[in-house]
């Protein structure tokens, strides 16, 4: 009988000590869940980086058909230039905004992502802007070598 005792008082404490070490197992989990997510935000960092790279190449890059197969970069930098009418007697720098806003239609504004796009000699005073001003951002930028210097393409990916 006094064995009997003792084990359901033993059975007590180590159900106490269960019941213990569960409750501590949950704070901790809560307290991770609330805490900031230092790894979410470089993660998030890295993919707006890489956005803005990845984006700024491949509208550089792109050839267009009805501008004589030449590419986004090679339209801008006419434009710079002289205002150029390399597009079968249209203005390159309207045709640059036409494909190149139709190309962030169908990227970044239909992922509701908020970009800054400039091309420049002198930042304070742009050749092109397309997309709206963001004060926290991730940038990439490109250098197109020109006739009159070095033309800086930027793109920003609004935070």
């Amino acid at each position: 009988m006094i064995i009997m005792k003792m084990m359901k008082k033993g059975q007590q404490e180590i159900m106490g000590l269960a019941i213990v070490i569960l409750l501590i197992i949950l704070a901790v989990l809560v307290i991770a869940k609330l805490s900031p997510n230092k790894e979410f935000y470089f993660k998030k960092e890295y993919e707006q980086s890489e956005l803005a790279s990845g984006m700024l190449n491949a509208l550089l890059t792109t050839t267009t058909r009805d501008c004589n197969w030449l590419s986004i970069g090679d339209i801008l930098q006419d434009c710079a230039v002289n205002n150029g009418n390399k597009c079968n007697g249209q203005n390159s720098c309207s045709y640059f905004e036409q494909q190149s806003g139709e190309i962030f239609g169908n990227t970044l504004d239909l992922w509701k992502i908020n970009y800054k796009f400039s091309a420049f000699y002198n930042e304070e005073s742009p050749i092109i802007e397309l997309g709206r001003q963001c004060i926290n951002k991730k940038s990439e930028m490109s250098l197109l070598p020109t006739k009159t210097g070095v033309l800086s393409v930027k793109l920003d990916i609004c935070r």
